[in-house]
């Protein structure tokens, strides 16, 4: 073999060496996006079912804070509120 063809032989080796690298690089990438979309959308689902929930907790505490009757509204603790609730 002359030392043209090792020579040769090297950059063929050389360059598909980083063409493989550069291909499992690009393989490995596409895996882990695909894998990151799925926790995220599981994420993002979960999170809107939780605001949903605390929403839905909020409401539930400010409608039962509300007064009921005008009794309730005429016992309040302001000075003045007992006049502004007629």
């Amino acid at each position: 073999m002359s030392a043209r063809r090792i020579a040769g032989a090297c950059v063929l080796g050389t360059y598909l060496l980083v063409l493989g690298f550069f291909v499992g690089t690009i393989a490995s990438a596409m895996r882990f996006d695909a894998q990151r979309a799925a926790i995220l959308s599981r994420l993002d689902d979960a999170s809107t079912r939780v605001r949903a929930h605390l929403m839905r907790f909020e409401h539930d505490a400010a409608r039962s804070a509300e007064p009921q009757d005008e009794s309730v509204r005429s016992a309040s603790l302001h000075p003045n509120g007992a006049l502004r609730a007629r």
